[in-house]
């Protein structure tokens, strides 16, 4: 089978999109340390493609449901499978946004998983590509939101790799 059109099905099974797809439960860890409840606190996956750092940077509110992390869960498990160092891999990251700025600097690229980003962070004084997506919570609303990440996956690995 070619390599594309598995990573494809993987895309589809981690994101929910294949109903009629069925998998084994899968364990991803949350590196968390104790936050203070009234700072916004953002999750955070990188991964390394072509030997750059890519940062996918989602805000979940502490009131929301549990399915949006549940959901940035199961897209950290695709993620993984695209990385290029797989003995590198790092888990969900939790931070206060005071921590933001230093982790975008060691990135050379972003992935905007867009909460309210646009008013906590000045995407002008960006100096690295960035994309923003869909956000978590509309995603879990509406599951068909869920390709529009899809697509800008893959169009961020398409640019990286050309």
């Amino acid at each position: 089978m070619n390599k594309e059109i598995i990573k494809e099905s993987l895309i589809y099974d981690e994101l929910d999109l294949s109903p009629i797809w069925i998998t084994l439960p899968k364990k991803v860890e949350v590196e968390s340390v104790r936050l203070p409840t009234n700072s916004s606190i953002f999750y955070l996956k990188k991964i390394k493609l072509n030997d750059l750092n890519v940062l996918f940077i989602a805000l979940i509110s502490h009131s929301s449901d549990n399915g949006e992390l549940e959901l940035f869960k199961k897209i950290s498990v695709y993620l993984d499978t695209l990385s290029d160092k797989l003995n590198q891999l790092q888990p969900l990251k939790i931070i206060q946004e005071l921590e933001l700025a230093s982790e975008i600097e060691s990135s050379e690229y972003l992935i905007f998983l867009e909460q309210g980003l646009d008013k906590l962070i000045e995407k002008e004084n960006l100096t690295i590509p960035y994309i923003s997506s869909v956000s978590l919570k509309e995603m879990v609303e509406n599951p068909e939101k869920k390709k529009k990440l899809w697509q800008d996956i893959k169009k961020l690995t398409k640019s990286i790799k050309q």
